[in-house]
């Protein structure tokens, strides 16, 4: 008998949530609302009902803005910053936000409702991703971790490549043979990947840009095939087979001799960028095991007195 009190006032807050949610819908009315986006060199204006949330008017409306939560409020990169009005900052998004953001007036579009006529700016993806990783505001359990952890600024010191004229033409040119070819992003990043090695920051602009797609739809593509990096990769790739029978005759042994020489993980590159370490569950040679490759090449009956040998070939 205890547990009916409580049962009743959870009925009666339920209650007075679904009148208080009917009254927000169908009593209140703000009229219609003019919202002005400013989006890189962009500038766009369209009227919509007011009492909705942003983020469903700017997906109506044909904004490009990044929401992998659909709306909950659990991830932050559907960051804007409001230049005027947008109403008081919530608890939810509070926990996005760094004090330098709410100074500025960033907020979350899932969770600003339009009473009024709103002024916003959007800021491209790779900005709303190195400020998350920055302030530390994003949440490591997310899936969506386009970002190491550890760098501050997002993207390593080396991957912020200055593009040279030379580079500039060979990107445009690469372009330019697809063209006319639907949905090419894909084979463009492939053959701009071989040429640099990897993609850098300033490289995802330019493609962004020179094919007009927004940057969080080409960010997005390089970061879901893993066949893409966007951190500088060595000049020689070596990876250590760690299959069954690999892993058996020696394969974690020699793995961690070439980490100890190199002094680099799996995943790293050199700091002259000379060899990048990884492994791989099968390489095909069971019957040469343990076995490694270097470019490809395959280096059967691998041992670990075989390692200073196999480096000096590339240097």
């Amino acid at each position: 008998m205890s547990f009916v009190p409580v049962i009743i006032i959870n009925l009666l807050l339920l209650l007075i949530t679904i009148l208080l949610a009917i009254a927000d819908h169908l009593l209140v009315t703000y009229g219609e609302c003019k919202i002005t986006v400013h989006q890189e060199d962009e500038e766009k204006e369209f009227i919509v009902q007011g009492g909705s949330y942003l983020l469903s008017n700017l997906t109506d409306n044909k904004i490009k803005i990044t929401s992998s939560c659909a709306g909950k409020a659990s991830c932050g990169y559907c960051k804007v910053r409001l230049l005027s009005e947008g109403g008081a900052i919530l608890p939810t998004e509070e926990i996005f936000m760094s004090r330098t953001e709410k100074l500025s007036g960033m907020r979350l579009a899932c969770q600003v409702k339009v009473k009024e006529d709103l002024d916003i700016y959007i800021p491209d993806f790779l900005t709303t991703v190195k400020s998350i990783v920055r302030n530390k505001t994003y949440d490591p359990k997310l899936r969506w971790q386009f970002i190491k952890l550890g760098q501050e600024d997002g993207i390593s010191g080396k991957a912020k490549t200055k593009l040279t004229r030379e580079d500039k033409d060979k990107i445009h040119e690469i372009i330019e043979e697809y063209r006319d070819v639907p949905g090419a992003i894909v084979p463009v990043l492939q053959r701009i990947d071989s040429t640099f090695n990897y993609l850098p920051e300033p490289v995802l602009r330019l493609t962004a840009k020179a094919i007009d797609m927004p940057l969080s739809e080409v960010h997005r593509v390089a970061t879901f095939y893993n066949a893409f990096s966007l951190e500088p990769k060595g000049e020689n790739i070596i990876k250590v087979c760690m299959g069954t029978s690999c892993y058996v005759k020696g394969g974690r042994r020699i793995l961690q001799s070439i980490q100890n020489k190199l002094g680099i993980k799996v995943g790293e590159h050199t700091e002259d960028l000379k060899f990048s370490l990884e492994t791989v569950s099968c390489i095909g040679c069971c019957g040469q095991s343990p076995v490694i490759s270097v470019n490809g090449e395959i280096y059967g009956y691998f041992r670990v007195n075989m390692i200073n040998d196999m480096l000096h070939k590339f240097y």
